[in-house]
């Protein structure tokens, strides 16, 4: 197989807390979604459905992204990826990474989450084929970027700082556009239905 024989420079490990939280939260968004669903058929309220829909879908797709989680190590000629929950490795070689990008990611869901947590998606393109390392589930994640770093080509270390700059810009951007909008349009709209409310009871 491809000499991996040869040294292993670098290892990573997947962060065991993020992993039990991600198979948590698919077990109970799945569980709270099939409990809805069969409450609601049995009330024959129907058009509630997508709601439990909502929940089982949400929870299929956090299921399915811890599936294709992967750890990396590193040698010499190989960037071998290692999928422990489908029981797969993938070797690459550093010579036939032909293009690589990195996107600022974060696990916020909506504008109205104001505890949530930031990282990158590295991609790496290989003989057609697209590689994704996720840096939420790795511990020390900067010591992995790091190492790619070192062996990749300078025009791909510069596409990928140029892209993770700009994703994570339009990020800040759009929530303090977001914050803004909520303190000075929703916020006072709310406050003076609620004086309204209060005056009417009078």
């Amino acid at each position: 197989m491809h000499n991996q024989s040869s040294k292993i420079i670098y290892k990573s490990q997947l962060s065991t807390f993020n992993l039990i939280l991600m198979i948590l939260g698919s077990l109970f968004l799945i569980g709270i979604g099939i409990k809805f669903l069969l409450y609601t058929q049995e009330s024959g309220i129907n058009w509630v459905i997508v709601f439990p829909l909502g929940f089982i879908f949400l929870g299929g797709l956090i299921a399915s992204n811890a599936l294709v989680l992967c750890s990396a190590a590193i040698t010499k000629d190989y960037l071998i990826l290692n999928y422990p929950f489908i029981g797969r490795k993938k070797s690459i070689e550093w010579k036939s990474i032909s293009d690589a990008g990195m996107k600022f990611v974060t696990t916020k869901s909506s504008g109205s989450d104001y505890s949530f947590r930031t990282g990158k998606e590295i991609r790496l393109f290989s003989n057609g084929k697209n590689y994704r390392i996720t840096t939420f589930a790795i511990k020390e994640p900067e010591k992995l970027i790091l190492e790619l770093k070192k062996r990749l080509d300078s025009s791909l270390k510069t596409k990928m700082k140029n892209e993770y700059r700009k994703t994570e810009r339009k990020f800040w951007k759009d929530e303090d556009e977001y914050r803004n909008w909520m303190m000075k349009i929703v916020l006072p709209i709310c406050l003076i239905i609620l004086v309204l409310l209060w005056i009417l009871k009078k």
